[in-house]
C-alpha cells in the first residue's frame, strides 16, 4: 500500500461515486489554553499494489511529539483487498479518521501513518497557543 493522500483536515468524505473530497487542510490549530483537547481529521487515501491482493493490512497512527516521543497510537481494523475484476484497474482505499486528540503543550506533532509497522507518511501539525 502506497500512501497518496495524507492531511488534516476540517471535513473529508467519501462520496457514493467513490471521490475522495476533503476541504479545510491545515497543518496548524491554536488553542486558547493548554493543553488542549482538539478535534482533528486525517484524511488517507492509499493505492493497493498487487503485492498488496489478499494479504491484511494493518493501518496505525502514531502521534509523535518533537523528540519522537510517542504521545498515542490507533490502529484501525485490518483490512484485505480482492484482486479488480478488470486486469489493470487501479484500486484505491480511504480511510478518514476524526480524532479528539489532547495535546498537553504547544509545539510540533507528527501523524505517523504506518501500514504493517512500515511508515507510509509523516504528516505534522503545529499547535500553538494563541496570545
Amino acid at each position: 500500500m502506497i500512501a497518496t493522500i495524507a492531511v488534516v483536515a476540517e471535513h473529508a468524505k467519501v462520496r457514493p461515486d467513490g471521490k475522495l473530497d476533503i476541504s479545510g487542510v491545515y497543518n496548524c490549530r491554536y488553542a486558547p489554553s493548554l493543553p488542549a483537547k482538539l478535534d482533528v481529521t486525517l484524511a488517507m487515501r492509499f493505492d493497493i499494489e498487487p503485492l498488496d491482493f489478499g494479504v491484511h493490512q494493518n493501518i496505525s497512527v502514531h502521534i509523535m511529539d518533537e523528540d519522537n516521543a510517542e504521545m498515542v497510537n490507533l490502529r484501525a481494523s485490518p483490512v484485505s483487498f480482492d484482486s479488480p475484476h478488470a486486469p489493470g484497474l487501479p484500486l484505491a482505499y480511504d480511510l478518514i479518521l476524526p480524532l479528539s486528540v489532547g495535546f498537553p503543550r504547544d509545539g510540533t506533532w507528527t501523524f505517523d501513518v504506518r501500514v504493517n509497522e512500515r511508515t507510509v507518511a509523516r504528516v505534522p501539525l503545529r499547535v500553538e497557543q494563541t496570545a
